[in-house]
């Protein structure tokens, strides 16, 4: 029998498969690459990607014509779908490793380790298709990276063919996102003059953001007015809104002349319900809310929670355990019980339905402690916050104690009007020992039936208040159910099939929302501060040229991609027959686009950190050209706002006010520009450090694999030193130190052997030449370093 070839899609998962494993692997060296290792024993090879290795070819792989973006050439509907290795990262030499191990002849089987959802399902798939494999495939579907998890699923995998399903919901997906972003991101930056990234998701978010804020900026308060009693611990408000003070200071005369009393009475015991267990969405609201985490730096700290094998997987969307995981939640509960029993000592299994029901569960359960318990004062600060948040949710779930109130109603009449009025007495506390209770209900006065209350109603001015902004927990909520009642009620009358996926239609899914909310804020469309979502003067652009254009990326759009991709799960549609219908749609959007006029140049576009899309009619400035492009060959001149290719669709371009040199106040002149389009580096000298504010030298290399230049920095390596400024002139003056030693040391070799005498003496001589050298070195650097401080950082 031959060995089974484990495939995980990160390293951490790969190092807790093999620590669940009987029989220890050995690391193995499988080249030069940071990455390329894997595992062994005598029966298992473990080995893993990093993430994606693959990606979907760029358009101009399947036609070198769509390197130039023209509008003529929408919309680009690929014959075949296609891969292609990832440019960075090393994803090429990991890949030759992993084929290598899934040819080997010792394997005979092969396990697919991805994240247990429908992108890590994909990503080991491509692997595998990539390298031709043609042996047996099975599925590691893990809840959470404990050993005695691991070697549970490992015991009771299925073949990978069952969640065929699952993959062709993945790649309908990649597909449809790739087939909307590309040519609604062209449509529209050619057409607006201003690169305008256009995603099936981001589209939505955006356009719901810029709503909201719009709202609230247009709001015009209100003033209306009520009859409100507030005396003796009771608050009794009149149903009615006025808009006339005078009819509502009538209401109250009326009132206060009624005789009030209370006509009924009801107390009752309330066993007030638990908090429900975590969704990622739920978990990163709380997490925004009490600690100002976004919805990315909560899933990143989750992540690294969930790979040390302290908490269950956390792209969940359930609120749920599975009946199968009662001995799991058992055991969680006897470990913290251990770990930590003062704190615990209140906590017992409950086998309720509140918390165990696999119908309300898709793919994985809620996100919970695991029985492995960490010191918790030792992780670090961001891990110890959401821990402990999520120890407490589990803890208030399974608290042996109910949370009781006495609730009293009262019934209070004054023959015009009946109010009704409630209070809670806290009996018990149950789970608010673990978490606070949001809602403060203050107990009422003591009042039986029959008792007169004395009426107070003043008119009370209020004012209508604008609609909230959007916070990580309220636009994780709105996305998750982006449909009013009203909107569901009419989508389900004018849809049969709309009904049915209605109930779990979303915008993003919990393991890609996070991502898009962060791209957008990068992509300069949205804002967020202090848990505040705000929208830019580029997003109001962006929403009001896909308006102009008549590209409908609106949530209604999501409600129709959503059902295809939930008949293909269901095997009720195929990946062929949702890219078509995208295809159609696409045809539809970019033919009545083509006849908008293209926007005015001096239609005035809001600045951002990204760049306008240089006309591809503007004449160069000067006919010379800087040179020939390395990249596709073709001429460099310099336009007006910018040194690039002659051909738009190449990626060489240097904007003249390109944001990198005007944030370090330095001229970016063009033989600056030439030297980075041309050789890719350039010595830049006099920036100045946006953190410190001291000027710096540097040479700055340049990539041109992105839509924009992706530069970095490189500086001189420089000798050690040993206080904070003069780091150059001590290193010199240590090397002239030690060059004078060389130079003694020759010498005495003179002296002691008479045949090498003459060529000792050379040797000393040229060493106290280089030793004089060195301290001028160092004299020279010495002043360098005084001027300038020491070292400079830049950001």
């Amino acid at each position: 029998m031959g060995k089974t070839l484990i495939i995980a899609e990160k390293p951490s998962l790969a190092k807790n498969i093999c620590a669940a494993l009987s029989s220890a692997p050995v690391r193995v060296r499988a080249g030069k690459a940071p990455g390329a290792a894997y595992w062994e024993n005598d029966d298992t090879i473990v080995a893993s990607a990093f993430g994606h290795l693959l990606e979907l070819n760029d358009a101009e792989d399947y036609d070198p014509r769509y390197r130039y973006w023209q509008t003529a050439a929408l919309p680009i509907i690929p014959g075949t779908f296609s891969y292609k290795v990832k440019e960075e990262g090393g994803a090429s030499s990991q890949l030759r490793m992993l084929t290598g191990l899934i040819k080997s002849k010792e394997v005979d089987r092969i396990v697919n380790a991805g994240d247990s959802d429908r992108e890590g399902e994909i990503i080991i798939r491509n692997i595998l298709a990539y390298a031709g494999n043609t042996k047996p495939v099975y599925r590691l579907w893990m809840p959470d990276q404990t050993p005695e998890t691991i070697r549970q699923e490992l015991s009771s995998m299925k073949e990978d063919s069952s969640y065929d399903n699952l993959a062709a919901e993945g790649y309908a997906r990649t597909y449809i996102d790739w087939l909307y972003g590309i040519n609604l991101t062209r449509l529209a930056t050619k057409k607006s003059g201003k690169l305008l990234r256009v995603g099936r998701v981001t589209s939505p978010i955006v356009s719901a953001i810029c709503e909201r804020e719009r709202a609230i900026r247009d709001f015009v308060p209100e003033t209306y007015y009520l009859a409100e009693h507030s005396r003796d611990g009771l608050r009794l408000t009149s149903a009615k809104k006025f808009s006339d003070r005078e009819e509502c200071l009538r209401l109250c005369e009326e009132y206060n002349s009624l005789p009030t009393s209370v006509t009924d009475r009801k107390t009752e015991e309330v066993v007030m319900p638990r908090p429900k267990l975590f969704t990622l969405s739920d978990l990163q609201g709380v997490a925004g809310k009490q600690f100002k985490f976004t919805p990315k730096a909560t899933l990143d700290t989750l992540q690294k929670l969930y790979e040390a094998g302290y908490v269950s997987y956390p792209r969940t969307n359930s609120r749920y355990m599975a009946t199968a995981e009662k001995q799991k939640a058992r055991d969680i509960i006897s470990a913290l019980r251990k770990a930590m029993p003062e704190t615990f000592a209140g906590i017992a299994f409950r086998d309720s339905k509140y918390i165990f029901d696999d119908s309300k569960i898709e793919a994985h359960s809620a996100i919970t402690p695991t029985y492995r318990i960490p010191v918790i004062r030792e992780l670090p600060l961001d891990q110890q916050k959401l821990y402990s948040v999520i120890l407490r949710r589990f803890a208030a779930a399974f608290c042996r104690e109910d949370f009781r109130v006495s609730r009293t109603t009262l019934k209070i009449t004054n023959g015009r009007e009946s109010f009704e009025v409630k209070g809670d007495i806290v009996l018990t506390k149950g789970y608010t020992v673990f978490e606070k209770r949001e809602k403060k209900d203050e107990p009422l006065p003591d009042l039986a039936v029959g008792d007169s209350v004395e009426p107070c109603f003043v008119c009370a001015e209020k004012q209508t208040e604008p609609p909230r902004h959007y916070t990580a927990d309220s636009l994780n909520t709105y996305l998750k159910n982006p449909f009013s009642k009203e909107e569901r009620r009419e989508l389900s009358e004018d849809d049969d099939g709309a009904e049915e996926v209605l109930g779990d239609i979303e915008l993003g899914t919990e393991a890609t929302r996070a991502g898009l909310i962060d791209a957008a804020v990068k992509s300069g469309y949205i804002t967020l501060a202090r848990n505040i979502y705000g929208i830019t003067p580029l997003g109001e652009y962006y929403c009001d040229s896909l308006a102009r254009l008549g590209i409908d990326m609106t949530k209604q759009r999501t409600l129709e991609l959503g059902k295809s991709l939930k008949q293909i799960y269901r095997s009720e549609k195929t990946v062929d027959a949702t890219v078509r219908d995208a295809e159609s749609d696409l045809s539809f959007i970019v033919g009545q686009a083509k006849a908008v006029p293209d926007a005015a140049d001096g239609e005035d576009r809001p600045d951002s950190r990204q760049e306008a899309v240089p006309d591809e009619d503007a004449a160069p400035v000067s006919a010379e050209p800087l040179g020939k492009c390395p990249g596709c060959g073709g001429m460099i001149y310099e336009y007006p706002s910018c040194w690039r290719c002659e051909n738009t669709g190449c990626r060489r371009r240097i904007l003249k006010a390109e944001p990198l040199f005007v944030a370090l106040k330095t001229e970016l002149t063009p033989e600056i520009a030439s030297s980075l389009l041309l050789k890719g580096r350039a010595d830049v000298k006099d920036m100045t450090s946006k953190r410190t504010g001291k000027k710096f030298d540097a040479v700055i290399k340049v990539s041109y694999r992105r839509s924009r230049p992706d530069f970095r920095f490189e500086f001189p390596e420089k000798p050690e030193k040993s206080g904070r400024s003069g780091k150059a002139a001590s290193g010199a003056q240590d090397t002239a130190s030690s060059e004078k030693k060389t130079a003694s040391s020759a010498k005495k070799t003179a002296s002691s052997a008479k045949k090498t005498a003459s060529s000792a003496k050379k040797t000393a001589s040229s060493a106290k030449k280089t030793a004089a050298s060195s301290k001028k070195t160092a004299s020279s650097e010495k002043k360098t370093a005084s001027g300038k401080g020491g070292k400079t950082e830049t950001e």
